[in-house]
This record gives structure tokens, sequence and C-alpha cells, in this order.
């Protein structure tokens, strides 16, 4: 059931009055998607405020009311049932304040400072965009790889559909998504990426590995991974990851582990072939038990080994701690951003 919102007028209220330096807030003027006021200081600055209420405060629409903004307040302010982090360091960024209906806020204009973060979205009704990072949906996470093999090409929507074998309406709903984060721009031409950096980087935050198998090989790293390509040659669907193919791009650190992409049907055809026995802890070698056919898309051929693709090794690698962020940068500088 949808849950009723508050008026934005008693929020701010309610705000305000916690704060000891505000000695009084009057609303002049209220619409159903803006509200006028003033607040007065006891220090005798009165501040004018425009707050702009949003459904949602997505930020491609927070930067639009930045863009068109006027001087005729002295501060705005985006009001939302819930603001997300990456739209509350825009507002912020661009001298902004924000103010949503879970608790959060940051409002920073003169002698006037109030601040409250990380409080959880109350209304996910009324906020819940689809995102296209679930880790089960393995549709948009094709049309992800494919934009990002190449992130100067620009893409009609019905050409990416049929290259990446879905529904326009699938590739038309990654679409929105990207825009309204602000990583891509939709215009006559088709859609392009423009921030391929920011949408790797939240990506990472959303792809844990769940299912994994610790082994280990008395051969050293370099041997065991011959045998990897070995293995594949006969039929193996693998692929390295992890900091032994980010090596393959970029080789900018040392590692003493292999991470490797596999099916979960051929774990035990792997071992016998390549030797290697499970263990509890301690191995070094992690295998990655693949759950569909996505982290295998554009893997490569590179040194004789069979090698995931660098946004699959990107992904991979901002999961190691030590430097695997490191090696990350470093592919997507390389590889992905040339």
């Amino acid at each position: 059931m949808k849950q009723l919102l508050p008026e934005a007028g008693d929020v701010l209220r309610n705000l305000f009055d916690k704060v000891p330096g505000i000695e009084d807030f009057k609303i002049s003027d209220a619409a159903s998607h803006e509200l006028k006021g003033k607040i007065s200081l006891y220090n005798g600055e009165i501040i004018s405020i425009a707050a702009r209420l949003l459904d949602r405060a997505v930020p491609k629409t927070v930067a639009e009311i930045t863009a068109r903004c006027d001087n005729e307040m002295d501060y705005t302010i985006i009001m939302a049932p819930y603001i997300s982090e990456t739209s509350a360091k825009l507002c912020d960024d661009r001298g902004m304040g924000y103010c949503d209906y879970s608790g959060n806020c940051l409002i920073s204009y003169h002698a006037l400072y109030i601040s409250n973060q990380g409080n959880p979205n109350k209304y996910p009704a009324e906020y819940r965009p689809r995102s296209v990072f679930n880790p089960s949906a393995q549709i948009t996470s094709k049309i992800l790889r494919e934009l990002l093999r190449d992130v100067s090409k620009v893409w009609k929507i019905k050409k990416l559909s049929e290259e990446v074998g879905c529904s326009i309406g699938m590739v038309s709903h990654v679409k929105t998504f990207l825009c309204e984060q602000n990583w891509a721009v939709m215009d006559p031409d088709g859609l392009k990426l423009t921030d391929p950096g920011s949408l790797l980087a939240e990506w990472s935050t959303k792809y844990p590995v769940d299912s994994t198998i610790s082994c280990y090989t008395l051969e050293s790293i370099p041997v065991f991974e011959s045998k990897c390509f070995q293995a594949y040659q006969e039929g193996i669907r693998l692929c390295l990851t992890g900091l032994s193919g980010g090596v393959r791009y970029a080789p900018v650190v040392r590692y003493s582990k292999a991470h490797i992409w596999i099916k979960p049907q051929d774990v035990s055809a792997f071992l016998k072939m390549t030797g290697c026995k499970e263990v509890p802890s301690g191995g070094n070698v992690i295998l990655y038990l693949a759950p569909g056919d996505d982290v295998f898309v554009d893997s490569r051929e590179i040194q004789g080994s069979r090698v995931a693709s660098p946004v699959q090794v990107y992904l991979d690698c901002m999961q190691i701690k030590g430097r695997g962020e490191e090696m990350a940068e470093a592919i997507f500088t390389k590889e992905i951003q040339k």
C-alpha cells in the first residue's frame, strides 16, 4: 500500500524547530512542486529559500534544476521522499541544500548549517528505481557490457537490442536508468555513455561474488594457469579473472592467487585435469561459479590464456582486498576508457 507523504512545509518546520539559531520560519508561497519561504536567524539574518519538491531526486533531475535555477531566492533546497548519496553529493557540489522525508539533510548557507545523514529510506514505494545491477539480471548485464565494450560508440536502441538479442523495451529500461543517473545521454544520434567510470564503480558495489570454491595447487601459478588454458581447449568453460586476469591487460601488480570463472558443471572435470584439490581454507586458487553466460561475454585469448573481458576483470578486481582497486583502475584507464 502506498504510504502517505508528509507535507513538505511540516518537514521543514519540524527540522528548523530543532535548530537553536533559527528564530522563525514562514512559508510565503506553496505549490505542488515548489515551496518558498523565509528563515529568520537570531543574528538578524533572513534567508529566502526555494524548496523544489520532487517525486524522485535522480541525479539527472537534480542537475537540470541546478542548470535552470534562478537567483530570485538566496538558497535552493531539493526535497524528495529519499535522496541517494549520489544526488546528495550533486546538491552539495552545486551549492544547493537537500532535505528528504526520511530524515537526511544538508543545509549550509552563511551562518546556517544543518546536517543529518545515514537514515534509511522510509518510503521505498515512492522511491523505487529499478536497478539494472541485479546480479540475477543477465540481460541487463549483457546490455551494459555491450555499451562498455566501446564507450565512444553511439547506439540506436533498436540496433543495441538486436546486438544483445533482447527486447527494445529492456534496452529502453536500461537507457532510462543510465540517463537518470547522468551516466549516459540520449540524443537524436542515439545512446552514448558519458560517465563510464561512475557507472562501473557503482556496478562494482552491487556485484558480490557469492558462489566460490577454494582450491590448492602444488604447481606455480604460471604453470597452473597454463593448465587452465589446456582445460579450456579441451572444452571446459572458464576464463581467468581478478588479478590473474588483470595482469594480461595491465601488469601493474604481483599476485599469488589465481581467480577463475568456471561453469559449475565443469568443476569436477577441471579439478581432475589440473590436479588441484578443493580445500576448506588457505587456497591459492579461487573458482568463481558462473551463474550464467554473461561473465564470459567478450572473453579473450591473451598470452596463451583465456581471460575475462576488461569489464568483468574490473568488477572482480574491485572485490579483492589489497591491490585489487589499483588493478581495476589500471584496466579502466588502459582498456575501457581508451
